[in-house]
């Protein structure tokens, strides 16, 4: 009897154990990562959207540390490289990556004197170790020994796009050194969707990311609430509300480890 008892206390342990490192702790920013967001050379177009964005908390969880080789893959603008590119440091390696697809269709974006992606990467702070990748998702090549990896509010758009993400997610399994972590951040969708709101509102279905990438050999290490928004129904396109509430949809924080040989 003592024995069952024990066994069915150990079991329960186990079972806490293994929901509390998917469940939406977090450790508090260091201060690296706090200096590196509160830097006054940040552009304010940036920094206006830290409240919802909470940077500072998502890199933590990413574990982004001085002289790590990271990649922010679809970076858009640049916001994530440019704040990775000041925790990193001088030893360190940021890959800025954009696809074709999206170069081409917002040249005036990535072009802008002022905010844009290109200018960015000849400024002062990034020239020190920001390296420019384009190419597409699932065909380009990938330096190796990779420490971590991030894509942000992307995923969705690879579905539609037609990207081969089983070909994308191996590729990238195989670019990070054991250990390394890739994080993803996306738009909620209802649960149980799937894909089927990837195009119209710019959503999917968290299950299915957790899916895909896990059979690529990934192991999910925390599902996080971070950017959570219970209030958020999920039935409408983020674009919506840019003005009054850019940045407050329900999103994913998914943390994705390489497994240790």
């Amino acid at each position: 009897m003592k024995k069952t008892i024990g066994k069915r206390i150990a079991s329960s342990v186990l079972i806490l154990s293994s929901l509390f490192s998917l469940s939406s702790y977090a450790e508090e920013p260091s201060k690296l990562i706090i200096d590196a967001v509160n830097s006054p050379q940040r552009p304010a177009h940036e920094t206006t959207r830290d409240l919802h964005r909470k940077p500072a908390e998502v890199l933590q969880l990413l574990g982004v540390k001085p002289g790590m080789r990271v990649i922010d893959l679809s970076s858009g603008g640049g916001y994530y490289t440019d704040i990775l590119s000041r925790i990193v440091g001088d030893k360190g390696e940021v890959i800025a990556h954009n696809a074709p697809f999206v170069i081409n269709r917002f040249p005036q974006f990535l072009d802008n004197p002022d905010q844009g992606w290109l200018p960015r990467l000849k400024n002062k702070q990034w020239k020190t170790n920001v390296t420019k990748l384009v190419g597409e998702l699932d065909t380009m090549s990938l330096p190796v020994q990779i420490d971590a990896a991030m894509m942000v509010l992307f995923y969705h758009d690879i579905v539609w796009q037609k990207v081969d993400r089983e070909m994308m997610n191996r590729h990238l399994f195989n670019a990070l050194k054991p250990g390394g972590s890739f994080l993803i951040i996306d738009h909620s969708a209802k649960a149980g969707t799937g894909i089927q709101d990837v195009e119209s509102l710019h959503r999917i279905d968290k299950q299915f990311i957790i899916e895909e990438v896990t059979a690529a050999g990934f192991k999910l290490e925390t599902d996080s609430d971070l950017l959570s928004h219970p209030e958020d129904k999920r039935d409408y396109i983020f674009t919506r509300d840019a003005r009054t509430k850019r940045d407050q949809t329900d999103r994913m924080v998914l943390k994705f480890i390489k497994p240790n040989a």
